[in-house]
């Protein structure tokens, strides 16, 4: 044999088994891809806060706006509806109570619900009535706008569009 060959031959066996040794001290006994093994939770938001371009909020992204105060909603539909709410604001939950004025008749309602980002899901239950309005807002400077599901005791359903601005 060729003592040039002979050199090459040992000059291979020797990476070969630098790269086996390697791919053996990462070596998965379980056979779990790396994609599937538990993440570190010490480092899951750094990560997510990378692939997102942005700073870590905590566990809830604040809302652009502040909605705390006094609003007059306006249901505009087959029967116009006037709503006059105090709403106040923790975070993302936003909730209160007013009046609701339907066909000439006031009553007392709540709200409950949550901000985000710039949109406003607010329920408002007319108590009296036993009727929810599920309304989707857009919020902006002062105002709101969107949309309501209304159901009534009755198994009745609706929706119309919602106006809303801030009381000063």
């Amino acid at each position: 044999m060729n003592p040039m060959f002979k050199k090459m031959l040992v000059a291979w066996a020797a990476i070969v088994l630098c790269l086996s040794v390697q791919g053996q001290s990462q070596y998965d006994p379980l056979g779990i891809d790396p994609l599937m093994r538990p993440l570190d939770t010490e480092h899951t938001t750094e990560y997510l806060d990378k692939i997102n371009s942005r700073a870590y909020l905590g566990p809830i992204a604040p809302v652009a706006e502040d909605l705390r105060g006094n609003w007059r909603l306006d249901l505009l539909g087959g029967m116009p509806v006037k709503v006059d709410i105090l709403l106040v604001q923790n975070r993302n939950a936003v909730f209160g109570r007013g009046t609701i004025l339907v066909a000439g008749s006031t009553n007392a309602i709540s709200a409950s619900g949550q901000a985000v980002n710039d949109v406003l899901y607010l329920d408002l239950v007319d108590g009296e009535e036993l009727t929810l309005y599920r309304c989707t807002l857009t919020i902006g400077k002062d105002i709101l706008s969107g949309s309501f599901n209304a159901f009534d005791h009755q198994g009745q359903a609706w929706s119309v569009t919602v106006q809303g601005s801030r009381l000063v």
